[in-house]
């Protein structure tokens, strides 16, 4: 990481003195401008595969908004970089379906674990203040650009369900019932679920499961956030311009790192000698956005 940020000051300062002479008046030099419009993201990694080589996971675009403002530094009246500030949400819509074990009774000497299927969805919300810098070069009414973008956290959460379809260690079939998943990914600690329960029955045993679990429901500790801090990636795009300051704009950023812990990415589909199967995918940040904006 230290020797990309360090190819990346390189470029940008052998960018900077090319141009240092071009033809610009002092007050001509910096720019200003703002955007907001729309983005359409995903967290995408690698799929759990069922006993049969099936795709068990699926992670799908979700929508959110993005708004900020920009600082254009100009070389020449067609090229140049611009820094932006914006706070922009992003994350995923992930769908797990398929055969998967659940554990009851956690924390007590009547614990259990079922086998059955499960189908888990979730809406996954992440805010970051995103800072990208770009290099920009304009072609008629167009603008294409291209950069690094730097993304700091700033609050996660997502929400859905488990519908799960039990069987017991005996065999018996579990009236199939359904978890709510009401996730705050920073503020959660491990083992959290709602105070409201409802009864589950296996083998003539009863359990209390809560309705509604947290984020770290299913682990002993929680030592860090499931999301990272800080998430880097590569961008590229293009302008419109309306007229001299009207601009509509599209642009892709690309994840380069792993926004997930290892340590909480585990097997949803079994347990080995009772214990959770780490996976340790690598899960990066993929975002389009559609924007609407001015720049003087």
């Amino acid at each position: 990481m230290i020797m990309q940020h360090r190819y990346t000051y390189f470029l940008v300062s052998a960018f900077f003195f090319a141009f240092q002479g071009a033809p610009l008046s002092q007050s001509d030099l910096i720019g200003f401008g703002f955007r907001a419009g729309l983005n359409f993201s995903k967290i995408d990694g690698p799929s759990e595969t069922g006993p049969n080589g099936e795709s068990l996971e699926t992670f799908s675009m979700t929508n959110g908004f993005h708004i900020g403002a920009a600082v254009n530094f100009k070389f020449t009246d067609l090229m140049g970089m611009r820094t932006e500030f914006v706070f922009s949400q992003r994350g995923t819509e992930y769908l797990y379906d398929g055969p998967s074990y659940l554990m009851l009774g956690r924390n007590t000497v009547q614990t259990t674990t079922l086998g059955g299927t499960r189908r888990q969805s979730l809406k996954v919300s992440n805010a970051y203040i995103d800072i990208p810098v770009t290099a920009y070069y304009k072609i008629g009414s167009f603008e294409i650009l291209g950069g690094i973008n730097s993304g700091l956290l700033i609050g996660s959460s997502g929400g859905g369900t488990i519908d799960y379809n039990g069987i017991s260690g005996l065999g018996t079939v579990v009236d199939p019932f359904r978890i709510n998943l009401n996730h705050s990914y920073k503020s959660d600690e491990a083992g959290t679920g709602s105070n409201i329960t409802r009864i589950i029955t296996v083998d003539g045993r009863n359990y209390d499961v809560p309705t509604a679990i947290g984020a770290y429901y299913d682990f002993p500790v929680k030592d860090k956030n499931l999301y990272k801090t800080l998430d880097f990636g590569l961008l590229a795009g293009a302008c419109y311009f309306i007229n001299d300051g009207l601009f509509i704009s599209a642009r892709y950023i690309h994840g380069l790192g792993d926004v997930d812990r290892n340590e909480y990415d585990i097997s949803l589909q079994s347990l080995s000698n009772g214990m959770t199967i780490p996976r340790a995918d690598e899960n990066k940040s993929k975002s389009w956005q559609f924007s609407i904006g001015f720049s003087f």
